[in-house]
């Protein structure tokens, strides 16, 4: 496989809604609900819904701006609608079972749930959002994707029918019906399997690692990995990134820990040679399918060794060498230096410039990592004296981040170091001024230090 940029996953569970508008307060409609509550009154009303959803996080805000009032007219009688909060370890929730969801989202759905339109970002409450409902209630009159599943279940199995339920699929960022794309296969002639355009749509559809699905589809493995290289980047990243997250899913829908290992493997050859973001990835989904699964000797045993190597122990700067030479398809080594004088000179004319990038990346991944050990190991000095570790990078990285000091704070508390979180907590108090609702529980945690009480 060719290589490509993929995102860390850590950065995407913690950062999910950095791109969106944060402001004082949240608009009070849509108001929050319940999932199953909106689907079964979408069924009894006979309506579509309208959802927003994104993980649990105060600072959320739904529109960019207020909901005009012809917006919550058209909601208020027409559809089902509602503001979804997810618990970042729910994975069973039925929204992230269908949706890869790194961001938050905007959904459409028909009465089922079954989704008409999605948009990933941020929506101004007032024209846009008009201009959205209109086009839905346009969209829901044509061939849809809840329309074309009903034909399915009474077991239509047309060429053209399971192509559109897979183009859908892709158009909506959701987890592929394993048995459609097998339908789908099913029908095709040997020498389809040979036409690269169909292997791209195919492997587009995201199949399980090493399923029959994605075997067939790379029937002629040569072919595909010489051609899949001329593909722009962005298409690799897309088509590699939907393999990688439906077939985590699987895993944690079978619970198949191999299968998260097999997916850590495909991971790590899609960044070959770039042996340090191989690793991360590689260690990362099996970390993380423990954590989901709330394997707490063996999350914690592997989480050690996966923020000390992956984060604790690398230079931002070096890390961003590597990354400069495999943008520019610099021949990596571990056993030579990595630029030559002129390389090395290019590099040093950029390098400041994406510093921050790297600096932020790493100390939110650091934060993430101590924050997980807070949350499976409360008593084992060694683990958290780990943790406290990589705070004070996180820290020393970014001073003024009020979650950094407030992580810090509990932490020291765990082990005793009572003085010492009082004082990361009254930086983390002075530094969340500015947000009230954060600065309250900011302010109620260091009494529940000063108090011993926490």
């Amino acid at each position: 496989m060719s290589q490509f940029k993929l995102k860390s996953a850590v950065m995407f569970f913690v950062c999910w809604f950095s791109i969106y508008p944060i402001i004082a307060q949240q608009n009070t409609f849509p108001k929050k609900d319940n999932y199953i509550q909106l689907q079964e009154r979408a069924m009894s009303e006979n309506k579509p819904m309208f959802l927003v959803v994104h993980q649990q996080d105060e600072q959320f805000v739904p529109f960019v701006g207020a909901v005009s009032k012809k917006a919550e007219d058209l909601l208020n009688t027409q559809f089902v609608s509602g503001i979804v909060q997810l618990d970042r370890d729910d994975f069973n929730h039925p929204l992230k079972r269908n949706f890869n969801l790194d961001k938050p989202m905007y959904l459409f759905t028909d009465r089922d749930g079954i989704p008409l339109l999605r948009v990933d970002k941020a929506v101004d409450g007032g024209l846009e959002l008009e201009k959205l409902l209109d086009s839905v209630n346009t969209l829901a009159k044509a061939e849809t994707l809840g329309k074309l599943t009903a034909q399915y279940r009474k077991g239509m199995r047309q060429q053209s029918l399971l192509n559109k339920m897979l183009r859908y699929y892709q158009t909506f960022d959701q987890y592929t019906d394993q048995q459609v794309l097998s339908d789908y296969i099913s029908q095709l002639a040997i020498e389809q399997l040979n036409n690269f355009e169909t292997v791209i749509f195919l492997l587009s559809c995201g199949p399980v690692y090493n399923s029959k699905s994605y075997l067939l589809a790379r029937t002629n493995d040569r072919m595909v990995d010489s051609l899949y290289s001329s593909l722009p980047l962005q298409v690799r990243k897309k088509i590699n990134n939907r393999i990688i997250q439906r077939t985590f899913r699987e895993s944690l829908d079978k619970k198949n820990y191999s299968l998260a290992q097999n997916i850590g493997y495909f991971a790590y050859q899609t960044w070959t040679p770039n042996y340090l973001r191989g690793a991360n990835s590689q260690a990362f989904y099996p970390l993380e399918y423990n954590r989901l699964m709330k394997d707490s000797v063996s999350y914690i045993r592997m989480a050690r060794n996966y923020y000390n190597e992956s984060y604790y122990r690398i230079d931002p700067d070096s890390l961003s060498r590597i990354d400069f030479a495999q943008d520019r398809q610099i021949k990596i080594s571990r056993n030579r230096p990595m630029l030559d004088s002129a390389q090395n000179a290019a590099f040093k004319t950029l390098v400041d410039k994406g510093r921050s990038y790297y600096e932020d990346d790493q100390a939110r991944n650091l934060n993430y990592g101590a924050q997980q050990i807070l949350a499976f190991e409360k008593s084992n000095p060694e683990v958290l004296f780990d943790a406290i570790l990589w705070q004070k990078k996180a820290i020393d990285l970014k001073p003024d981040v009020a979650q950094y000091r407030y992580t810090m704070a509990l932490l020291l508390y765990r082990v005793g170091f009572y003085a010492q979180a009082e004082a990361e907590q009254q930086k983390a108090v002075a530094l969340s001024k500015s947000n009230k609702s954060h600065g309250k529980k900011m302010q109620t945690v260091f009494k529940q230090i000063q108090s011993r009480s926490l």
